[in-house]
């Protein structure tokens, strides 16, 4: 039976560190409160916004967000400054351990599936800029439902798009909301801890594996497969 892993992409594949650097030569010592606010506003909107059913683009959510936080630390968001910082996300790089991990698992047979909350035309554009582009079968984005992870009808759109079971479809992320999502819908899901010092919920969800570094996938997500073929899930 086929395999596919669907990557989220944002701190899983690529690496947002730039950000961080980006705003500190905007707003200095200031940087730090402001990038982490940043994100987690941006996924407060985006949470916010699927509930309502008041879609927008992922950047719309990322720009006021910004804003948001900006003003939070007494600085003005001036359209020069949320200009440069925005662009910020385009100009992002693979972390390093990416390239030759997806090389490996294209090797094995997988499919490889990029899905994210932004717009497919950003990430299409992120990966080639990255140079990892030609690993993918497809880019899937929650464009297509109008809805934000975690949402179960975009991991449905991903099943869907994927075109194969659940029991052997996989989403690696380094979010622990987009892991819960994806075992949620029926999805095989990989918590990608990029960051040692992170923490995973404590619900009554669990990943079906962890892993502490890229290269542990050419391992380990095969035999996850091969166990969900010899036992299905309930």
């Amino acid at each position: 039976m086929n395999s596919a892993v669907a990557f989220d992409i944002y701190g899983t594949l690529i690496d947002t560190q730039a950000v961080l650097t980006r705003l500190t030569e905007l707003v200095g010592d200031k940087a730090p409160a402001i990038s982490k606010a940043w994100r987690q506003k941006q996924l407060e909107y985006s949470f916010r916004r699927g509930l309502m059913g008041d879609y927008c683009d992922f950047s719309v959510c990322t720009r006021q967000a910004l804003v948001f936080s900006c003003r939070e630390q007494g600085v003005e968001a001036t359209d020069e400054l949320v200009a440069s910082a925005m662009q910020a996300y385009a100009d992002l790089d693979a972390f390093a351990d990416v390239p030759a991990g997806l090389a490996a698992l294209h090797g094995q047979g997988l499919q490889l599936h990029a899905f994210s909350n932004g717009s497919r035309t950003a990430v299409q554009r992120l990966l080639e800029r990255a140079g990892i582009a030609h690993y993918f079968s497809s880019v899937v984005s929650v464009e297509d439902v109008r809805s934000f992870k975690p949402d179960p009808a975009v991991y449905q759109h991903l099943l869907r798009s994927c075109g194969v079971s659940a029991a052997q479809l996989c989403l690696v992320s380094s979010n622990p909301f987009d892991v819960l999502g994806a075992a949620h819908a029926g999805l095989r899901s990989a918590w990608l801890r990029r960051d040692p010092a992170s923490l995973f919920d404590p619900w009554e969800r669990q990943p079906d594996i962890i892993l502490e570094g890229f290269a542990e996938m050419t391992k380990r997500l095969p035999a996850l497969f091969q166990q969900a073929s010899a036992r299905p899930l309930a």
